[in-house]
């Protein structure tokens, strides 16, 4: 992703500085395999912006006015899309294709996909973007929720449907990692100071609710996408449903290492075995 500066003087009296970015982003579509904390190999299709398949599809972050130039690449063989609700709709493209468009862009969190089918979504081709507002320093964190049952990706793989009353997923990851990987991504494990306000985007790509629950600390909700009734609570626990987001905002009152973890004790696990799954740990400094 390539981002470049341009600067707008006023002339006459005192020089204005306009800043506006422009943005060559490339998305490629790959199939491949996700490797689980135990080794299991899962089959998946992601969204990649380099030109190597990607476990997981990449979290995008802009800001408000950016002009994207956006190039979405598809080297699988079946046919794929690309989509965001309210901004883009590439549409289809074939197998080896690629499509451009260019679009400014508005501050908001938004959901990117394929079209084609939630098939193609579980597998993987669904990722999240945030553009910021102008100006927004705040320490920000993100999680891609997204829950997998190997036998349900070797059959989408091979042309199947979901069949949801059947669904019974075994791993549970954030960001594409599980187990000890996802403590150890700096963009899902929340580092943060006494007094200092962080902010957390929670997306669920999965097929099920997740809640997920915060020891030490209350969070504020300032954005929930399926219940906007809900902005403005104060709580410890948020159920994110598939397809929506969170965003949340804290400003901790003491220092300490706490966990956070799916209420939904089976995703805390992968595998059947416990602290696998949706849990990592907030850390905060005096």
């Amino acid at each position: 992703m390539i981002r470049s500066l341009s600067i707008s003087f006023l002339l006459f009296a005192l020089t204005i500085n306009v800043y506006s970015a422009n943005i060559d982003l490339r998305l490629e579509i790959f199939s491949g395999d996700l490797s689980m904390f135990d080794n299991s190999i899962i089959p998946v299709i992601t969204y990649s912006d380099s030109s190597a398949f990607s476990p997981s599809s990449p979290i995008l972050i802009f800001e408000d006015g950016d002009v994207l130039t956006i190039k979405v690449v598809n080297s699988d063989i079946n046919v794929h899309g690309f989509k965001v609700d309210g901004l883009i709709d590439i549409g289809s493209i074939a197998a080896g294709d690629s499509v451009t468009q260019v679009i400014t862009l508005i501050a908001g969190i938004y959901k990117y996909y394929d079209p084609t089918s939630i098939e193609n979504q579980y597998l993987g081709l669904s990722g999240l973007i945030h553009v910021k507002e102008s100006g927004d320093l705040t320490p920000y964190f993100y999680w891609n929720l997204r829950e997998h049952e190997p036998e349900l990706n070797n059959a989408v793989s091979s042309g199947g449907s979901i069949d949801q009353t059947l669904y019974s997923p075994k791993y549970y990851t954030i960001n594409g990692n599980s187990g000890d990987a996802i403590d150890n991504d700096a963009q899902a494990k929340i580092f943060g100071n006494v007094n200092s306000e962080f902010r957390l985007v929670i997306m669920n790509h999965g097929l099920s609710i997740h809640s997920m629950h915060f020891h030490g600390y209350h969070l504020l909700i300032l954005d929930n996408s399926k219940n906007s009734s809900h902005n403005g609570r104060d709580k410890d626990t948020f159920p994110v449903y598939p397809g929506h987001y969170q965003l949340l905002s804290a400003t901790p009152d003491k220092p300490g290492e706490y966990p956070i973890h799916d209420h939904n004790l089976i995703a805390v696990t992968g595998g059947g075995q416990y602290h696998t799954g949706m849990i990592t740990t907030m850390l905060i400094a005096p």
